[in-house]
């Protein structure tokens, strides 16, 4: 999954026309507000997992790359590149081994509820994870996966909130550059 702010060729030559004799740096000013975008993209992807998925801030830094933009290059990007979670990753209850529990183990992978799943315990195999018996026999068990964070990142809500803050903020910081570099020609 992939977030990103575009930029087009009528859009550097309005910048270059709005700074005039400065119209040289226009990559420099640009790059700048992309990457200051990218920067609230990225923050912004964590925000509105975590408002909607029970998973730590951890777990969705580690499948995110941002590709930065420079004078040469004025494109940015945020990426997201994982598998799925393993569902010991989000809400369970209890999170406790005991081979004798009979109670059923509830899940939450998602904060607008939870169920409780008939069959599912929690096993140690390098630390504790969610299995599910495939059978009535003692083996074999199965690991339980909830969703990766591509697909979480993935949710339209999630989507359109990320893109709208991140070209918001893009224009809001090309604005400041354009005029920080405009007030650095005048002194």
């Amino acid at each position: 999954m992939r977030v990103s702010v575009e930029l087009d060729e009528r859009r550097l030559k309005e910048v270059q026309l709005r700074l005039g004799q400065f119209s040289k740096k226009a990559p420099n000013a640009i790059s700048n507000a992309l990457n200051r975008a990218m920067n609230n993209v990225n923050t912004n992807i964590k925000k509105e997992i975590r408002k909607e998925y029970h998973i730590k801030v951890g777990d969705i830094n580690a499948t995110l790359t941002k590709m930065r933009a420079s004078k040469g290059s004025l494109s940015a990007a945020v990426k997201s590149k994982g598998h799925l979670i393993g569902l010991d990753k989000f809400k369970i209850s209890p999170k406790t081994i005991n081979p004798k529990r009979k109670s059923l183990v509830s899940i939450a992978v998602k904060k607008s509820g939870g169920k409780k799943v008939k069959g599912a315990f929690v096993a140690d195999a390098n630390g504790a994870k969610m299995f599910m018996r495939l059978n009535k026999d003692r083996l074999p068990i199965r690991r339980l996966f909830g969703p990766s964070v591509p697909q979480m990142l993935g949710n339209q809500e999630i989507r359109d909130y990320v893109e709208a803050e991140g070209k918001e903020t893009f224009e809001r910081r090309l604005d400041h550059e354009i005029n920080r570099l405009l007030d650095a020609g005048r002194s």
